[in-house]
């Protein structure tokens, strides 16, 4: 393994502890008290913590496609948030964008 390879597998797997890190930040038999936007902003991390430990899972993984794949999710949302009037969307598209951002 070269250095190369080594500073590759050290980027993933930080990017990995950060997701699992905020996955644990959520106690299971708390989660059903929390308010509304409490439980929206759980939703939002729950899913992109999942998307992202699936993709640092596959094999013969690269830390470029990670930050390549957590670009295209932001750009996905920016797209999406400029297509919307609603409130209560931009608001929600808003954070989905920033918990993304977390993760560059």
């Amino acid at each position: 393994m070269n250095s190369e390879d080594l500073s590759n597998l050290l980027s993933i797997n930080t990017v990995r502890e950060k997701a699992q890190k905020i996955k644990g930040m959520y106690n299971p038999n708390l989660i059903n008290h929390l308010s509304k936007e409490a439980f929206d902003l759980y939703l939002i991390r729950e899913s992109i913590c999942n998307q992202i430990l699936e993709i640092t899972n596959e094999k013969d993984n690269k830390y470029g496609k990670i930050i390549d794949f957590v670009k295209k999710k932001i750009k996905e949302n920016k797209n999406q948030l400029k297509q919307t009037s609603d409130e209560i969307e931009l608001t929600l598209i808003q954070q989905i964008i920033e918990e993304w951002e977390e993760f560059l």
